[in-house]
């Protein structure tokens, strides 16, 4: 599936994007890929730690749409679902990853 890590994140009825904390640069797709897969979780064993390092570092040497399997897309909408309390967040990125749009 192509994936495109630069859409970002919208409150309900807002043109304007969510912003990083402490920032004004936008909260994209790309920065919650990338902070659900290196996040600690316990009990990871190292192969399941390189896995997921090797696709944050796929998504972020691209910065823009690549190809992902089935299985990496169902890694990553599990991994932001941990991730993220916030459904807000959780709702967009699983549409984003499904093809659709926020927007």
């Amino acid at each position: 599936m192509l994936i495109n890590f630069n859409q970002t994140f919208k409150m309900f009825g807002k043109i304007e994007p969510l912003t990083k904390p402490n920032s004004k640069e936008p909260f994209l797709l790309l920065d919650a890929a990338i902070e659900a897969l290196i996040a600690p979780e316990e009990g990871l064993l190292g192969p399941e730690k390189v896995e997921r390092w090797k696709l944050a570092a796929k998504i972020f040497a691209n910065h823009a749409t690549i190809e992902l399997t089935v299985e990496e897309v169902a890694k990553l909408k599990d991994l932001i679902a941990k991730a993220f309390p916030s459904p807000l967040v959780v709702g967009q990125a699983w549409q984003m990853l499904e093809g659709g749009s926020n927007g």
